[in-house]
């Protein structure tokens, strides 16, 4: 994976994609409402987050395979075996062949391969508050990988290099779709309000869920990047409502009557069962409830997302020599919060979770909220030898690392 993150990734927050729009802007008029197309005329402007230079050290380096690598071409996908050695290993020159033949080549959560990239997915998530992926797209000219359809969430799409003609369709009838929901295709016919964008190296195109599109190349190839925005919905909330819910209410976790498939939809609750339930509901959205959801999605949301690479094998091995005055700190991007009930302290952060007793909360709570160094002797509320036990507890889950 490439290292020179500094030098190389100029792009790296989330207002960086949308410049000059600003943020207040694209939320109030774009976001989930509109196309938008920002061209730039800079075909460098996204040259230092990745190239096609880079492409080829990517295939080389990472070899993907499986659900990372697609190979396709007017919606028809190549059978993996023509491009995949016998024992499932990448062929490379296999999918050269491919894609001279007229092949796009797919690269689903390339972000997992290129650190620039690592750094703005995970940037764009930590902004957003909702999950984010980045695919990678080589079409070669005069060619297209798949027919009209939508996506089930937003699209940021960056143009690399190349051009890419995308034609967009009007989206009255299939606006806002649920996540991971049947993604239909098309055919033209079934489409109206035609618009017809060319996308140039430097621009960025946004297009909320919804919206059928299709894309081909001309006399120019194309390689372009989405990056993937899958929000947690309403619906989502609501859901986790319930579940916080249910913690406070054995109601909720009860089974449903033995046999309530084959008995009539009148006697599947009580009148006193009915009105119970109604008052249990309209808690969901009472201030309490709120707080308790927000930590299930916030706990949720933190763990799904591994840190960083970061050299972190550093700090491991200077885990057995730590003491009192030695200098730790949160691994750089990771946030964590911290959380207190009846069945003890929790600290999650990105990719992990760590659990104790009630009494290590306050000094869980300390080290969640230090933004700079601090020493293990700085954690309060422990007894020396529970601070140093606690620091290498957080060293070895991944939240902490050595300074010095």
């Amino acid at each position: 994976m490439e290292t020179d993150i500094e030098t190389r990734a100029t792009v790296k927050h989330f207002s960086d994609l949308i410049q000059p729009i600003g943020l207040h802007d694209f939320e109030a008029n774009y976001w989930e409402k509109q196309v938008l197309h920002i061209q730039r005329d800079n075909p460098d402007f996204f040259s230092s987050l990745f190239s096609i230079a880079d492409l080829d050290k990517v295939l080389d380096y990472n070899r993907p395979k499986g659900g990372n690598l697609r190979v396709v071409k007017s919606q028809q996908p190549l059978n993996p075996t023509i491009y995949e050695n016998k024992d499932g290993s990448l062929n490379l020159n296999q999918l050269y062949t491919a894609y001279a033949d007229g092949h796009t080549i797919v690269i689903n959560e390339i972000q997992h391969y290129w650190d620039p990239l690592k750094m703005l997915v995970e940037n764009v998530r930590q902004f957003t508050s909702h999950n984010a992926v980045a695919n990678l797209y080589l079409t070669p000219e005069n060619e297209k990988a798949l027919s009209p359809h939508y996506d089930s969430h937003d699209v940021f799409a960056l143009q690399i290099s190349g051009e890419k003609h995308w034609i967009l369709y009007d989206d009255t009838y299939f606006k806002t779709p649920l996540l991971h929901s049947f993604q239909p295709v098309f055919q033209r016919e079934q489409l109206g309000g035609a618009r017809e964008i060319t996308m140039k190296a430097g621009d960025l195109l946004y297009m909320p869920r919804g919206v059928p599109h299709e894309a081909y190349t001309t006399d120019q190839s194309s390689m372009h990047i989405t990056i993937g925005v899958h929000s947690t919905q309403w619906i989502d909330f609501i859901s986790k409502a319930l579940v916080s819910l249910s913690q406070k209410h054995i109601e909720l976790r009860q089974a449903l009557p033995i046999g309530y498939l084959n008995a009539p939809n009148s006697e599947l609750l009580s009148a006193d069962a009915e009105l119970n339930f109604i008052t249990i509901l309209q808690q969901v959205f009472k201030k309490e409830n709120i707080n308790g959801c927000l930590s299930i999605l916030g706990e949720e949301f933190r763990t799904k997302e591994q840190p960083r690479p970061d050299g972190h094998f550093s700090s491991l091995n200077k885990l057995n020599h730590i003491n009192l005055d030695s200098q730790l700190s949160r691994r750089e991007g990771l946030s964590a919060t911290v959380s207190n009930t009846i069945t003890g302290a929790r600290i999650s952060f990105q990719g992990n979770v760590i659990k104790g007793p009630s009494q290590i909360a306050n000094s869980l709570a300390f080290i969640a909220q230090q933004e700079g160094t601090f020493s293990v002797n700085d954690i309060p509320f422990l007894s020396a030898e529970n601070k140093l036990k606690l620091a290498k507890r957080l060293i070895r889950g991944g939240l902490l690392r050595v300074v010095c």
